[in-house]
């Protein structure tokens, strides 16, 4: 036997736990890398997602500022194609009140060049002539000033730091944001369900001393205005706030938008604290993510998953006669078109990734680096689109589904496979018809096909449980003054399509059911005929394992009653579905009403090439 020496003995327990090291350090290590790459793959995907957000233009930005001429409104959508931003919402178009000599007001102007230049780009808010505050019955024109915008169009209402800072009454005295007078303004705008974005303060560092020790520094030397230190002037800083926190509070049933995140980016626990307070405020994150992106990245994700339902992508763009501003500016050399689309891509990147002490998209705004926040993709699309569109549901452009020109005609198979309809741009079916709320988890996707002879629809719908009439009734259609007794009262995608360009409320309705029973009508509102018959074809495929139902229509041109549509031609258009099991009445424009019988709402079809 070969004998084994002192040193040999030691060394085998030290093999054996050098092994038991390493296998310790493969156990923790492996995990850890494979969560990193796990991390990687999950903002990749989610990168993936918010592009083709962008390539649909689907993103709003609800905080613009334009100058109106046709080439920096031209400039300006340049910019938001590039960056992927489909509307616009323009803050200062100014009042509503009439010239001098009876011309049309500062709004009623600039919404007609936006809206004609650039139609569906842009919304507008208005804004207060306060210039009669003195007068005893100023609190009566404000409102009036709000009823006049609302007929204009406005969407919404815009209100900016003047008021606690600038604006002065006949006396020489501040005049206050919770001043009485404004008070019945408030309310009606709340009931006319216009939002308010309100700008009340400004940064912290600007009623900080004006010094090269004040971080913001470079911003307030180039603007010497914004600072508002002088307390013999100016009101202290955290008085404004709680005098906004004191509006909101009068007024529940009016929705404020505190823009720059609250109007106070310094302070998470502050806004979060408001939010809790108020349930009718919301956040934009205009111009302030070079702050919010100074704090814990792991505490502000928590921060925005929390209040998801009430933070919008907002950015404070700025097309302006001498310069374009990105976020806020200086004395430096005005930013190229190439700028603001990098601008645009790092307010992206710190919504969407995960990335560490990068430099910030506003260099003035302070020279530190900021830390994205990694938002999951049913977060970000609230942020980027949803929440406005739900805010802004009563104003936002009429919308418009392209119908595709197909040289062959086909049968409906229920197959959305197709080459064919990959052709054809989608649209989203995502809102509650009666509210404007958002339903993500059922968002139908239509397409649309036409030929000289039919026009084809296709609907994919995903589900969580279906809910059809059993057997279905295929010979006879289904409709009964009854409650519960229609197609209709069941899961079912609809149609309705107006030819008529003189008769609004004529027009003619499509709908199938996932068992592919199906129903047509022809209507001249208040009349409905259910004997008439189109002939039109249906497929459906239902696949359960995806838990998503596919439907086509197809519907003969000359059972529309209209001309044949050439490349060109604009119809009438709505699209509805009902998904019981999950309480949801989709449609592609909602009605707002208790009704999908709103002609008034209609969105556009438009036959293309």
């Amino acid at each position: 036997m070969k004998k084994i020496t002192a040193r040999q003995s030691l060394a085998l327990p030290l093999r054996i736990m050098k092994t038991l090291i390493a296998f310790w350090w493969l156990a923790v290590t492996f995990p850890f890398l494979a969560g990193v790459a796990r991390g990687q793959q999950d903002v990749a995907a989610v990168v993936r997602q918010a592009d083709q957000w962008r390539a649909e233009h689907r993103l709003i930005d609800l905080h613009q500022h334009m100058d109106y001429a046709p080439e920096l409104l031209a400039r300006a959508i340049r910019v938001l194609d590039g960056s992927g931003v489909g509307l616009g919402i323009d803050l200062t178009p100014g009042t509503v009140t009439p010239g001098p000599h009876g011309e049309p007001s500062e709004f009623e102007s600039h919404k007609k060049m936006e809206d004609t230049l650039f139609p569906g780009r842009w919304l507008q808010y208005m804004n207060l002539d306060y210039k009669n505050w003195d007068q005893p019955d100023f609190a009566q024109q404000a409102v009036k000033q709000v009823e006049e915008g609302y007929r204009l169009g406005a969407a919404g209402y815009k209100e900016w730091k003047r008021f606690g800072l600038y604006l002065h009454d006949g006396s020489g005295k501040l005049i206050r944001i919770d001043d009485p007078k404004l008070d019945a303004m408030w309310e009606r705008l709340g009931q006319l369900h216009m939002p308010i974005s309100i700008h009340v303060g400004d940064p912290k560092a600007f009623f900080e001393p004006y010094n090269p020790s004040n971080e913001r520094w470079a911003e307030l030397r180039d603007h010497q205005s914004w600072w508002f230190g002088d307390t013999n002037q100016y009101p202290p800083w955290k008085s404004l706030l709680e005098a906004l926190s004191r509006v909101i509070g009068l007024h529940p049933n009016t929705t404020f938008v505190c823009v720059h995140f609250g109007n106070n980016a310094e302070e998470l626990d502050w806004v979060d604290q408001e939010l809790a307070r108020h349930p009718n405020m919301m956040v934009d994150l205009a111009a302030r993510i070079p702050e919010i992106g100074r704090h814990d990245p792991a505490k502000v994700n928590e921060f925005f998953v929390k209040y998801q339902d009430r933070i919008l992508f907002a950015t404070d763009f700025q097309s302006l006669e001498r310069l374009m501003i990105l976020g806020s500016s200086g004395n430096e050399p005005p930013p190229s078109e190439a700028d603001a689309e990098v601008f645009f891509r790092k307010e992206y990147r710190w919504l969407e990734t995960w990335d560490k002490n990068w430099a910030h998209m506003t260099p003035i705004q302070g020279n530190w680096t900021i830390s994205s926040i990694g938002l999951p993709v049913s977060v970000l699309r609230k942020i980027y689109f949803d929440n406005a569109r739900q805010l802004l549901a009563r104003s936002l452009p009429t919308p418009v589904l392209q119908a595709r020109r197909t040289a062959r005609d086909f049968t409906p198979d229920g197959d959305l496979t197709k080459t064919l309809w990959q052709t054809a741009k989608p649209v989203y079916m995502e809102a509650q018809s009666r509210s404007g709320q958002i339903r993500a988890g059922v968002s139908t996707t239509v397409r649309c096909l036409w030929s000289s002879h039919y026009l084809y629809l296709a609907y994919s719908c995903p589900f969580t449980e279906l809910t059809a009439f059993d057997p279905p009734q295929q010979e006879h259609k289904r409709f009964d003054a009854s409650e519960g007794s229609n197609l209709w009262d069941r899961d079912v995608v609809e149609a309705f399509i107006g030819g008529d360009a003189q008769n609004i409320h004529h027009y003619t309705e499509y709908e199938v059911a996932p068992s592919n029973e199906r129903l047509d009508l022809s209507l001249n509102l208040p009349d409905r005929d259910f004997a008439w018959e189109s002939h039109f074809q249906t497929a459906v495929r239902i696949n359960r394992a995806d838990k998503v139902w596919d439907c086509e229509m197809r519907i003969p041109m000359i059972a529309l009653g209209a001309e044949t549509p050439v490349a060109g031609t604009k119809w009438r258009l709505n699209l509805y579905r009902c998904d019981r099991a999950n309480q949801a009445s989709l449609a592609w424009n909602p009605t707002l009403q208790d009704t999908f019988h709103v002609p008034e709402r209609f969105g556009i079809l438009e036959f293309v090439e």
